[in-house]
């Protein structure tokens, strides 16, 4: 065990991966069972397949630990309460206003148990352990990142925007082809739903805790913060493959593989990018994945890689202004400063 613990100190960013692909490959069937079978009861692992990024960030953080364990149990049930109780509603609101789902009894209950690993994760945020607690600190830290919480919220959405007009030059295809919902109350309160179900339900927590969060700045110590965004762009798609055979998407098609690699890639650099202006924030990481999927989900008739020109020229330019290819000081705190780094 001290050998296999060792090697993962040493080699903390493959560990993550490893264990990252272990746990979401691993109970990924759960999600065919779930989708294509009827067997909701099977919701609960689905949820945990999702969340293995972020699970193993804590995992990888608790084995590195060489310090003693800190605080109070009881903020980290206070937390764990508190979390388990706003993820469920959350979810609850997300499946009655969006999904349109009727709610028995059995599916409350079936949904209160599968976000349990959702509120682990924010609860982790008052680990007794300290290199987990300072690992996922900035999940919960808006201090300091305000303007950039604000942008990743923004942008996203904005850049979709400018791609419709781009798309109708492009592809000729008249502006009033593009439906747009009725704007009003209804639709604010929709989108602030979907939001929140994106964030918690995975896009922060389960993916930018594990990508952005942990993986980021170990990589950030060896490479600069484009070839960083790019190794985990790669492993970000194919990280995504059971999740869209479940689906039904011709994962083998030529087509449809080099589409998703492009987005991811180009994704990954736009969120490092603004993760690296916060200080490394896994909030606004969050914020700006979370933002793009909601964006996305009332926009329904843009298809995702009419995206893709306005992404490479933004992208393009935030890494020329910003000089992405050049390594992060040492002491940057979007950089991991313990003494073992990633070998």
């Amino acid at each position: 065990m001290n050998t296999l613990s060792g090697w993962i100190r040493r080699h903390q960013v493959i560990a993550f991966f490893i264990i990252a692909f272990v746990i979401s490959w691993g109970l990924a069937f759960s999600w065919d069972a779930v989708l294509n079978r009827n067997l909701g009861l099977l919701l609960p692992v689905a949820f945990v397949s999702v969340c293995g990024p972020g699970l193993a960030g804590i995992i990888v953080s608790a084995i590195i630990n060489t310090q003693p364990k800190q605080g109070p149990r009881k903020a980290f049930w206070i937390a764990l309460l508190m979390a388990w109780v706003v993820v469920t509603l959350v979810c609850l609101a997300n499946s009655k206003f969006i999904e349109k789902a009727s709610l028995s009894p059995a599916l409350i209950i079936v949904f209160t148990i599968s976000v349990a690993p959702v509120a682990f994760i924010l609860a982790s945020t008052h680990s007794r352990i300290p290199s987990v607690r300072s690992y996922l600190a900035s999940l919960i830290q808006l201090r300091g990142v305000w303007g950039w919480a604000l942008l990743a919220l923004a942008l996203p959405p904005a850049l979709l925007l400018i791609s419709i007009p781009v798309d109708s030059i492009l592809n000729k295809h008249p502006l009033s082809s593009y439906q747009f919902p009725e704007i009003g109350l209804s639709l604010i309160g929709l989108v602030i739903v979907k939001f929140f179900y994106q964030f918690f339900f995975f896009n922060a927590t389960g993916e930018e805790t594990g990508w952005r969060g942990f993986a980021l700045p170990r990589l950030q110590t060896l490479t600069s913060p484009l070839l960083a965004a790019l190794i985990i762009g790669v492993f970000w798609a194919t990280w995504h493959f059971p999740f869209w055979q479940a689906q039904g998407q011709p994962i083998s098609a030529a087509e449809f593989l080099v589409a998703i690699y492009i987005g991811h890639i180009l994704m990954s650099v736009l969120i490092v990018w603004i993760c690296n202006r916060a200080k490394g924030s896994i909030l606004v990481a969050g914020f700006a994945h979370a933002a793009l999927n909601t964006a996305q989900a009332f926009i329904p008739y843009l298809d995702i890689r009419s995206l893709y020109p306005t992404l490479l020229i933004a992208v393009l330019i935030l890494i020329l202004v910003d000089h992405m290819w050049k390594k992060l000081p040492a002491d940057h705190p979007a950089v991991y400063q313990a003494a073992i780094l990633d070998g």
